[in-house]
C-alpha cells in the first residue's frame, strides 16, 4: 500500500450485499508525526445502496508501516485484538447491560464498519494490507485535544468515566458469565510484551534526563529503580482484573488487556490531565472513577462489597509502583515529539533519539514530584 491507498478497498466495503463503491477518497487523518504505531487514514466513500446513494465517513488504522515497530506491539496478536475489541467485546458488552435493563449502554467507541487481517482470508496472519474501519467521529464534531497540552477538569471526568463504564461493564461480564468471558474475551487479551534490550535503551536516556535537571539529583536511585519494575511479571489481582484500554491518552486509540483497572486511571491521569488539574484535583477524579464504577456494577447486580474505595486505592498504589512509572517515562517521547514531518512514521526506537522540550522536561519533573510524594518511588 503506499502512504494514502487502501488495496482492495470494495471487498471491505461488501459488509451489506447491496453496497457498492461508487468513488473514494483517501487521506491522512492526522497531520506527520502525531501517530508512531501505525498510520491512520481518513476515508470519504460515496456508496451506492438499494435505498440510493449515501456516503459513509470512515477512519483506516493500518499496520505499523516497520517490522521492527510490528514486532515491538506484537501487531501479530494486537491487530487482531484490537478488531475483536469492537466487532465481538462491544456489542457483548451491549448485549450483557441491555440484559439487566441498562438503558444507556456503553457508547464511547467508534462504530465498527469492517476489517480485514490480510487480502487472503487467511486467518493464521496479519500483515501490510491488514486494516481496521471505523467511525470517523471528526464527522460528528469530535476533535483531539492538543497532546502536548493535555484535559481540562470537564474533559478529564468524561474520559474517566468512559474508563470506569468500560471497566465496570467488562468486570460484571467476567463475574456473572464466566464462560462467556473466557472464551469470548479472554482469549483476545494478550499479556504486552517488554522488550529488555529496549527497556535499558529507554532507561540510558531517563538516567540522561535526570542529569539536565539538578533538582532530581537526590532521586535519581529511586527513579531508576521504579523504572526498573515493568520488567517484572505483571499480575491479574482479584477481584479488580478486568478488560482495560492498557495505553490511554489523548492521541491514542484503542488496546486492550485483561489487568486491574488502576493501571489506566493511573497511565490516564499523569499523561494526560493537565498539571495544573491533577495536583488539586487528583481526589476528585479518582473519587468520580470510583462512584461511576461502583453505579455500573450495582445496576449489573455484583456484589459491592468486594469493590470498596480502600481496595481501589490499593490498586493504584501497586499499580502505580511497579508498572505505570516506567510506562509513563517512555509514553512522553511521543506524547511531547516536536511536530514534525520527518517523525510521520518513525518507530519507537526513533522516538528516543528526540532531544527532550521544555514541555516534556517540565512533565517529567511533575510526574517524578507527585509519584514520590505518594510514595510511588
Amino acid at each position: 500500500m503506499t502512504p494514502t491507498q487502501i488495496n482492495n478497498l470494495e471487498d471491505l466495503f461488501r459488509f451489506h450485499k447491496d453496497t457498492r463503491i461508487v468513488k473514494h477518497k483517501a487521506t491522512r487523518l492526522t497531520a506527520p508525526g502525531e501517530n508512531y504505531g501505525s498510520l491512520m487514514l481518513k476515508i470519504d466513500v460515496a456508496v451506492e445502496t438499494s435505498a440510493g446513494l449515501d456516503e459513509i465517513h470512515v477512519v483506516a488504522k493500518t499496520v505499523p508501516p516497520d517490522e521492527t515497530t510490528q514486532q515491538m506491539f506484537n501487531t501479530e496478536k494486537t491487530f487482531r485484538n484490537e478488531i475483536a475489541f469492537y466487532k465481538e467485546m462491544v456489542p457483548l458488552w451491549q448485549s450483557f447491560q441491555r440484559e439487566h435493563g441498562v438503558k444507556d449502554v456503553i457508547d464511547c467507541f467508534p462504530k465498527y464498519y469492517c476489517s480485514r487481517l490480510n487480502l487472503n482470508c487467511d486467518t493464521t496472519r496479519v500483515d501490510s494490507n491488514g486494516v481496521l474501519l471505523l467511525e470517523n467521529l471528526k464527522v460528528a464534531g469530535y476533535e483531539n485535544v492538543e497532546r502536548t497540552q493535555g484535559f481540562d477538569l470537564n474533559a478529564a471526568k468524561l474520559v474517566v468515566r468512559d474508563l470506569a463504564h468500560l471497566h465496570s461493564v467488562a468486570l460484571a461480564l467476567r463475574l456473572q458469565k464466566p464462560s462467556i468471558f473466557e472464551t469470548q474475551v479472554l482469549p483476545y487479551l494478550s499479556p504486552w510484551r517488554v522488550s529488555v534490550d529496549f527497556h535499558y535503551k529507554t532507561k540510558a536516556k531517563l538516567e540522561k534526563k535526570i542529569g539536565t535537571i539538578p533538582e532530581l539529583e537526590s532521586l535519581k536511585e529511586r527513579i531508576l529503580v521504579a523504572f526498573d519494575q515493568k520488567l517484572k511479571p505483571s499480575e491479574c489481582r482479584e477481584p479488580f482484573a478486568t478488560v482495560i484500554h492498557n495505553d490511554c491518552w489523548v492521541n491514542n486509540t484503542m488496546e486492550c488487556a485483561y489487568a486491574s483497572p488502576a493501571k489506566d486511571l493511573v497511565f490516564f491521569l499523569f499523561s494526560s490531565v493537565k498539571n495544573q488539574v491533577l495536583e488539586k484535583h487528583y481526589q476528585e477524579l479518582v473519587e468520580w472513577y470510583y462512584q461511576t464504577f461502583v453505579s455500573m456494577l450495582k445496576q449489573l447486580g455484583c456484589d459491592l462489597r468486594l469493590f470498596s474505595f480502600e481496595g481501589l486505592e490499593r490498586e493504584l498504589d501497586f499499580e502505580a509502583r511497579h508498572s505505570q512509572f516506567g510506562h509513563l517515562m517512555f509514553m512522553l517521547y511521543p506524547i511531547f515529539a516536536p511536530k514534525n514531518d520527518k517523525l510521520a512514521e518513525c518507530s519507537p526506537a526513533d522516538l528516543l533519539e528526540i532531544v527532550p522540550t521544555e514541555l516534556h522536561k517540565d512533565k517529567f519533573f511533575f510526574i517524578v514530584q507527585q509519584f514520590a510524594k505518594r510514595k510511588w518511588i
